[in-house]
């Protein structure tokens, strides 16, 4: 299982919690970097990130509506969206100008698009792990997520990102915080990185083989 979120599913279902063990996700370090930005490639004073699917599950609903009040209290906010999926043209149709939509990227690409961005914004209340947020930790980001599911074992609230409740008007306060204070922005972001950092893929292999 790679959370705790995850052990109370399977406990749920009914397996013997002593045959659960932990198998964290790693990430690739080399991918991603702080140095892969390009502050030019993208539009936007301040960038919010996204990079997953665009449906329900994943909480884009949420997230946009996050995003669009804290845009309210600072304009400089633009958000980028690094995927695909079904809720993309409604999207569209809500976020307007203020968003732009990279579509899938992989590899360098997606590094680039982490590194150059601001903040990393992730609503998802399924995720049992949250693979997106190790990565933009990798890369630099803070991250504001949802305190539920896999994001609330890996972000430290107040150290790594910050942790909210399920609401908009929670999460876009987050938000505005973190493009009120470049300060903030980058202690954040660097023990972000510090934590991404621990979770090579290495170590995980020697978990699981542990």
């Amino acid at each position: 299982s790679p959370s705790p979120s995850a052990d109370s599913s399977v406990i749920g279902l009914g397996i013997d919690p002593e045959r659960v063990g932990r198998w964290s996700r790693g990430v690739d370090i080399s991918r991603f970097d702080p140095a892969k930005a390009d502050r030019d490639a993208y539009p936007g004073e301040i960038k919010v990130i996204y990079a997953g699917r665009l449906t329900k599950e994943k909480g884009v609903d949420l997230l946009a509506d996050s995003f669009l009040r804290a845009r309210e209290r600072d304009p400089r906010l633009h958000l980028l969206l690094a995927g695909g999926g079904p809720e993309e043209e409604t999207l569209r149709e809500r976020l307007g100008e203020h968003a732009t939509f990279l579509g899938w990227l992989k590899g360098k690409h997606l590094a680039r698009a982490y590194a150059s961005s601001d903040i990393f914004l992730f609503c998802s209340q399924t995720d049992t792990f949250g693979q997106v947020i190790v990565e933009a930790g990798a890369s630099g980001l803070p991250v504001v997520a949802v305190a539920e599911g896999g994001p609330a074992s890996i972000v430290r609230d107040g150290i790594t990102g910050l942790l909210r409740p399920a609401d908009a008007t929670r999460l876009a306060k987050a938000i505005a915080q973190l493009a009120s204070s470049p300060e903030y922005r980058a202690a954040l972001g660097e023990q972000a990185l510090a934590a991404a950092r621990e979770r090579t893929w290495e170590s995980s292999m020697a978990q699981l083989a542990a």
